[in-house]
């Protein structure tokens, strides 16, 4: 399960590079075509959104260690906020720009953890393929 569990944290690795680029497609055009390009960008959030939740499920399965499960989690509530940063403080004025940029600034914080996440997953895949080898090499002394 943890060979799985890192899969899976290396996919919603690429989904959220994937988002940081949605949002940047949508943020250099204007007009109706702005609004399509932001739907393919908050139609793959609320995607993440589930994949979060599915992530701090498998982390529990898997057992990378109590600090991989903490950060699946804290990521989860990042990625919950998003909402909140992105239209709490209204979408025009200094008011929406700060409340863009925080939604920006949660966003590269939410692709960090779970890059930290994916290198966790990695460390006990690795550890429990040392412990594998560790068990072969005793029974064939």
């Amino acid at each position: 399960m943890k060979v799985f569990f890192l899969g899976w944290t290396r996919f919603v690795v690429v989904l959220l590079v994937l988002q940081i680029g949605f949002a940047g497609w949508g943020a250099v055009t204007s007009g109706d075509e702005r609004v399509m390009r932001f739907i393919v960008h908050a139609g793959n959030g609320g995607m993440l959104m589930l994949w979060l939740m599915l992530s701090v499920v498998f982390a529990l399965i898997a057992r990378p260690g109590y600090k991989a499960v903490l950060l699946c989690v804290l990521s989860l509530f990042m990625i919950f906020m998003q909402g909140a940063l992105a239209y709490g403080f209204g979408t025009e004025g200094v008011r929406g720009g700060i409340g863009i940029a925080l939604h920006a600034t949660n966003g590269l914080g939410i692709l960090t953890v779970q890059l930290v996440v994916a290198r966790l997953a990695k460390r006990a895949v690795e550890a429990r393929r040392a412990q594998r080898a560790a068990q072969r090499n005793e029974v064939m002394a």
